[in-house]
């Protein structure tokens, strides 16, 4: 019997993408109808047809390193089916899909996240299927576990998580990670394990802090990035960094217990933060933002604030700049081979630096404001500015080597004195003063310091 993909044209031929991308567009649209067929027969929750769905284009996703040979295929597969969400939405069709009842645009980022993965993971087809696995297996099996047995709750900013539905996500991401590696590659035994638990944790931690559905994006970009990061690593090694999470993940979660400044989620959120650094950087870029962190969490304490619990937006927004430029620092010498500034070093570890002290100082400022401290305006801002820098950068730029280096102590002091007044000035023309757009601005300001400052600081930088 002559197998289905031999009676279509060549593979990688223009004919042969159109006629298997027609294919996979009808088994989408396939399961959408199954979907909506239920939905109006039996009237299931549609939380579980919406996971259906869900489950069910991942399965066909599965295939797309073998069914595609370029990712425009995808990219125009990805678009079609956006644009039937965006309109199903807007019409108020497909309601086993988007008439859930809780605040979600997952269906939106799904087909996102499976270009995305595509475009970085087709060529290793075994991490490919593993990444896709955590967005379809463990995220399924999170959302119908935890809604049927969810007892102890928590909340991510309005979107409820349950403790059930995130060890059902850790279990199986678990499984699907240790299982493909011990089976589908040459990965040690004890090696495999590790990194299942490691990965395995970190992208429930994501899932657990992800809103309104961006987990869909977040989880496979993070489980395949995760792989080719622990794979090439000992046992010994990736055994210490999961010790160094846990410790981290304790402490954070202890301190939103004991001075309930932060949630659950945020905890887990600034547990991230300080891996990243920990992870990326080695455990001293770790010290700056733990800093950060115990200074945000005293000065909020003490001010006597009512608003409740900071959620995960808090410490997205307070930490952002200070991610993304560890992040630079880690990958620059790689992206741009050759001699050139951004490859001596470590350029972006004093803008880092400061870029954590400086939301300790717009902190600072409005602990100082609440506490109506008896100063101008002017004296106020110096004051923070001051705190804010010397609860982070004297003893972060230590841990880095860099303590005596007056420059760096100079340019870490300036963003902190930029960033208030740029953070008052923007607050000043904001009409509409919610919390979640001042944590906008706070970030704003910061990345506006860091932006001038890491432009001066490696106008400074020895050309190799």
């Amino acid at each position: 019997m002559t197998p289905f993909h031999a009676l279509l044209p060549a593979w990688g031929t223009l004919a042969g993408e159109l006629a298997r991308m027609a294919v996979v567009g009808l088994a989408f649209f396939a399961i959408l109808a199954v979907a909506e067929l239920l939905q109006r027969r039996l009237k299931p929750p549609v939380e579980w047809t919406r996971k259906f769905v869900h489950f069910g284009g991942g399965v066909v996703a599965a295939v797309f390193p073998w069914a595609f040979s370029t990712h425009w295929t995808v990219l125009g597969l990805g678009a079609l089916m956006l644009a039937t969400f965006v309109v199903a939405r807007r019409a108020g069709l497909l309601a086993s899909v988007t008439a859930v009842e809780r605040r979600s645009t997952g269906e939106l980022w799904y087909p996102v996240g499976v270009y995305l993965l595509f475009v970085i993971a087709r060529h290793q087809p075994v991490f490919w299927l593993i990444a896709l696995s955590s967005l379809v297996v463990s995220d399924t099996a999170a959302a119908l576990l935890g809604r049927a047995y969810g007892r102890l709750a928590f909340f991510a900013a309005s979107d409820r998580k349950s403790v059930e539905g995130s060890a059902a996500f850790f279990v199986a991401t678990f499984l699907g990670v240790h299982l493909a590696l011990l089976l589908l590659t040459g990965v040690a035994r004890d090696a495999s394990v590790l990194i299942a638990l490691q990965l395995a944790l970190i992208v429930t931690s994501f899932e657990a802090i992800s809103l309104h559905g961006n987990d869909n994006l977040v989880v496979p970009i993070a489980t395949y990035y995760l792989l080719v990061k622990l794979t090439p690593r000992p046992a010994e090694s990736i055994a210490l960094e999961l010790a160094a999470e846990l410790a981290m993940l304790l402490v954070a979660l202890v301190l939103a217990w004991r001075t309930r400044v932060l949630s659950w989620a945020a905890a887990i959120a600034a547990h991230l933060a300080i891996y990243a650094a920990f992870s990326l950087g080695g455990p001293a870029w770790s010290v700056a933002p733990a800093l950060a962190l115990a200074g945000f969490v005293t000065l909020d304490a003490r001010s006597g604030r009512r608003g409740g619990r900071h959620q995960v937006q808090a410490v997205f927004w307070v930490s952002i700049v200070g991610v993304v430029l560890i992040f630079l620092d880690n990958t620059f010498a790689t992206l741009l081979p050759g001699r050139h500034r951004l490859s001596v070093g470590h350029p972006f570890m004093v803008p880092y630096v400061g870029a954590l002290a400086a939301p300790a100082a717009i902190v600072a400022y409005q602990f100082l404001r609440l506490a109506r401290a008896a100063w101008s305006r002017a004296a106020t801002i110096a004051a923070a500015a001051g705190a804010g820098w010397a609860l982070v950068a004297p003893l972060g730029l230590a841990a880095l080597g860099r303590a005596a280096d007056v420059r760096a102590l100079a340019i870490t002091a300036a963003m902190c004195a930029t960033a208030v007044p740029v953070y008052l000035l923007a607050r000043r023309r904001l009409r509409r003063r919610t919390e979640s757009a001042d944590l906008r601005l706070q970030a704003l300001a910061v990345a506006a310091a860091a932006l001038v400052f890491t432009f001066v600081h490696l106008q400074a930088q020895p050309r190799p």
